[in-house]
């Protein structure tokens, strides 16, 4: 039950963020020249790639808080996290 609701909050969490960052593409739609709407939404684009790395490093660093911070082993992270011992050590080392 602890662990459905961990799943839960995490999810909510996600598609909060997720709702936030679409809403943020949105405001590309309200740039009225539509050459400068254009050349906008490619500058993003050319920089989406380059924003994949945050979302990796902040898993990174929560890992990190649980093994060094709070004392968990890697069986109990990815248990926690929804992984397995061995996904959450790459995940902490920054392999994954």
């Amino acid at each position: 039950m602890a662990e459905e609701q961990g799943t839960d909050e995490a999810r909510a969490a996600a598609d909060g963020v997720l709702e936030a960052v679409r809403a943020a593409l949105r405001g590309l739609e309200a740039i009225p020249d539509a050459a400068v709407r254009a050349r906008a939404a490619g500058l993003v684009l050319r920089e989406w790639p380059a924003q994949r790395s945050l979302p990796k490093e902040i898993r990174q660093q929560a890992v990190d808080a649980l093994h060094s911070g709070q004392g968990l082993d890697f069986p109990e992270i990815g248990e926690l996290i929804d992984t397995d011992r061995s996904r959450a050590w790459r995940i902490w080392k920054g392999q994954s």
